[in-house]
């Protein structure tokens, strides 16, 4: 009977869920054959080049990640009630991405069997320190957060009062924890001027990046709800999305002043019309990232349509991603060797890119993950039909 319901179940599942399991099982063989032999023969990192695009990927992950923190603050420390209802699937893509996060720093040790030490033997004179402790920290109190999911239908059901006791308490550490490391992960980089080409370097690299993670942190809710709303016929309602999306136009505003400002006082405006790879990489984070996001965001029509959301949110995103890149690699100085990721990086990268989409998949699937905006789903049925665009009738 059990097996029958398993084949059924199985049977039922989508395609692709087949094909995100085939392509992180091989991403965990390729893990699996790192930690045997090592960095060297399945990576193209050296003693001139000992960070490659898994920490350009770490550092994107933990940006996008930030809208768990950011919707966390938003709901429990400024009230904003309406946007409860994103909570869950937030916080479950933060604990993901901060989980893919560890995931992948692990690989990159070159003594992973020792990872341990940072906290048995910690180096109080690293910065990685503040920045190792407070993602541990603060990928517990993420599972905190999400286990009422986990309990809700479950024997263990009645721990649920205890532990919605003292929710707000951690979230609000959990808030506290998120924002020294988001900007510690700038600090990183703060140390490393001799390196940093001068468009990215700048004292004021940790603002720069606890500003830029709150625009991730929302543009992922935004594309997030939306990807579930074609994808799971669940999510947030189109005037929930909009609240939110009327944040982006002054978070990025902010950091535009911010960031032309500190050309302007560094006397460094010269290198915007330098030419260049540097130079036109730097354009295009902030344009595409910033400037167009900006003029669509503060559009109505922009902010309640869910299509329109979602490319401004994309275009965020993809500058904030690029943003990282352009500090870790792509405008760091020639340090005499060149690097190019090994084909197994990569394959490892993916791999774990996979198995997030994969376990969102799974959990959404089968834990109440959207119980509060299934309730939309259902009212928006009762409505009258449907607007094709996304723009529900029943959600305006």
């Amino acid at each position: 009977m059990i097996l029958r319901r398993v084949i059924a179940e199985l049977r039922a599942m989508p395609k692709f869920i087949y094909v995100l399991a085939a392509i992180a099982a091989f991403g965990i063989g390729v893990g699996l054959y790192r930690m045997a032999v090592g960095l060297g023969p399945t990576t193209n990192l050296t003693d001139e080049s000992p960070w490659g695009i898994w920490i350009s990927f770490d550092l994107a992950t933990v940006a996008l990640s930030g809208g768990a923190f950011t919707l966390a603050a938003l709901v429990y420390v400024f009230q904003f009630d309406s946007l409860h209802a994103a909570v869950r699937p937030t916080v479950l893509a933060g604990l993901l991405g901060y989980s893919s996060v560890l995931v992948i720093l692990l690989f990159d040790l070159g003594r992973w069997d020792r990872f341990y030490n940072v906290f048995l033997h910690p180096n109080f004179s690293s910065a990685l320190l503040e920045v190792s402790w407070c993602i541990a920290a603060y990928s517990t109190i993420l599972i905190y957060e999400f286990s009422p999911v986990l309990l809700q239908n479950s024997r263990l059901k009645w721990l649920l009062p205890t532990i919605k006791k003292y929710l707000i308490p951690l979230v609000i550490v959990g808030v506290t924890l998120s924002t020294m490391h988001q900007s510690s992960l700038g600090t990183l980089f703060v140390i490393m001027s001799p390196r940093v080409h001068p468009l990215w370097y700048s004292m004021l690299l940790p603002v720069f990046f606890l500003v830029s993670s709150l625009a991730a942190g929302i543009s992922m809710v935004i594309a997030g709800a939306t990807v579930s709303y074609w994808l799971f016929g669940r999510s947030l309602k189109i005037k929930t999305l909009s609240q939110l999306s009327w944040f982006l136009p002054w978070i990025l505003g902010f950091y535009l002043v911010l960031k032309f400002g500190e050309l302007i006082i560094a006397n460094e405006l010269d290198l915007l019309t330098e030419g260049g790879r540097y130079t036109a990489l730097f354009w295009t984070e902030l344009i595409i990232g910033a400037a167009i996001p900006i003029m669509l965001f503060a559009m109505k029509q922009v902010r309640t349509s869910r299509a329109a959301s979602l490319f401004g949110a994309s275009l965020v995103l993809g500058g904030v991603i690029l943003n990282r890149f352009d500090v870790t690699w792509f405008g760091m100085k020639a340090s005499g060797a060149s690097y190019t990721p090994h084909w197994m990086e990569v394959a490892l990268l993916v791999g774990v890119l996979s198995g997030v989409v994969l376990v969102y998949s799974l959990i959404a699937r089968y834990f109440p993950v959207y119980e509060e905006t299934y309730a939309v789903e259902r009212a928006a049925k009762a409505a009258p039909a449907p607007a094709l665009d996304g723009a529900r009738p029943a959600e305006a």
